[in-house]
């Protein structure tokens, strides 16, 4: 009797451990993910010649600087500045991938700094226009708790103008295709709860993925990848 207890006892114990291990994730659900951008030079825009001038009457000019360096600002608390909406189910396959389709759902930006233009001295901010371009993002699982993905963004931008005082120029309108920087993709991971986590590797280190973006976006790109708000949030921590 005492010897089937015990063998009861450690059946009940594996069983135990078996359930306590995080399934694979067969399914990844529609959801937002948030992401704030570094404020570090990267994220810019270069106005084709014409286009400001446009604003105000000014005579065409090519003797100003026409790149318009861009930062994020704020869109709520943490300070994410972009949110990208995962549309469908993504359902992994046997080879370990799965796809969704994906569109930039919110946007904010602002100049880094006053702008000297043909048309004064301008402050601009950047935020989505009319409809969005919808896209596809693949996930790649290379274990039970995650992997890697990739995914091109599409989004059509209002460039707002305001003088010194203020005072609204006027607005400049452009479609941008955001390349993925292709590469080894960028991490993602599901947490113990199941919530999938862009940008975040299974062991919350979302510092290396921001290194690694760092080092595989090209020099000549016009935007820096977002990197996750869960380093604003205080749930990234360094592991490398």
């Amino acid at each position: 009797m005492i010897r089937l207890i015990l063998r009861a006892a450690a059946l009940g114990i594996l069983l135990a451990s078996v359930a306590a291990l995080p399934a694979a994730a067969q399914v990844i659900n529609p959801g937002n993910d948030f992401w704030t951008t570094p404020a570090n030079g990267q994220t810019y825009f270069t106005f084709p010649s014409g286009d400001v001038e446009s604003l105000c009457g000014a005579v065409l000019s090519n003797t100003w600087d026409h790149k318009l360096v861009l930062q994020g600002t704020p869109l709520g608390n943490p300070a994410y500045d972009t949110v990208v909406a995962r549309l469908d189910q993504a359902v992994f396959d046997p080879t370990g991938t799965a796809t969704t389709r994906v569109v930039v759902k919110a946007l904010s930006f602002g100049s880094s700094a006053p702008q000297a233009t043909p048309c004064g001295t301008l402050t601009w901010t950047a935020g989505l226009a009319g409809n969005q371009g919808i896209t596809t993002m693949t996930l790649h699982r290379t274990s039970a708790t995650g992997g890697y993905f990739n995914a091109d963004l599409s989004v059509a931008v209002e460039l707002r103008a305001t003088d010194a005082n203020g005072k609204y120029i006027g607005s400049l309108f452009y479609n941008f295709a955001l390349k993925d920087p292709g590469g080894s993709g960028t991490p993602w991971s599901i947490d113990q709860n199941g919530v999938f986590r862009a940008g975040m590797t299974p062991a919350n280190d979302c510092i290396a993925v921001l290194r690694q973006k760092l080092a595989a976006t090209p020099t000549d790109s016009q935007h820096y990848y977002y990197i996750s708000d869960m380093i604003a949030r205080g749930q990234c921590k360094q592991t490398g």
